[in-house]
């Protein structure tokens, strides 16, 4: 029988738990559960073996625990950045960027089609404060426009925070006039 490392090092994280709880329960057993079980013969003659299979899934289970809890902090930390570097940059916009955004936020569905070749909508779609509702669109080459929505983390920014809802609405007044 040949074994292939590599597999068992990449077997699934529910798997290695099965073998390390097997192999925890027939190493540190009390001798007396481990008669019952008609274990003991098995457990003296491959002792080694199990032990070596424990202790190897258990140090992939920590490692395993340990990267999925530094993703875990590390993706909530990227998230609160985001937002903090966000909620900045709502509020440097310059006036006409605000108007687009407002002009989106008033929508009942918050979509609506802007220019396509207009560099203020580039640059809020390049923050993620916009974005495309679809990657295929019909355009008139005419007067090229595709549609947008407002993303929902700029809504919520816009529901929160009063004074920045009323200067998108004051900028979106003075480019609608």
């Amino acid at each position: 029988m040949k074994i292939n490392i590599k597999e068992i090092l990449t077997l699934p994280t529910y798997t290695l738990t099965a073998i390390s709880v097997a192999g925890g329960v027939v190493l540190f057993a009390p001798e007396v559960f481990i008669n019952q079980m008609y274990m003991s013969n098995f457990r003296d003659e491959y002792g080694f073996i199990i032990g070596i299979v424990f202790l190897v899934s258990v140090s992939i289970l920590l490692v395993n625990l340990g990267y999925w809890l530094f993703r875990l902090l590390q993706n909530k930390w990227f998230e609160k950045r985001f937002y903090v570097i966000g909620e900045k940059r709502l509020n440097n916009l310059n006036d006409y960027q605000k108007a687009i955004i407002y002009g989106l936020y008033q929508e009942d569905n918050r979509t609506a089609p802007l220019p396509l070749h207009d560099g203020a909508i580039s640059e809020l779609e390049s923050h993620v404060m916009i974005g495309k509702v679809s990657s295929k669109q019909v355009v008139n080459m005419m007067n090229p426009a595709i549609y947008y929505m407002l993303q929902p983390w700029v809504i919520w920014r816009l529901d929160e925070d009063q004074e920045l809802r009323v200067s998108c609405r004051n900028a979106f007044q003075r480019y609608d006039n």
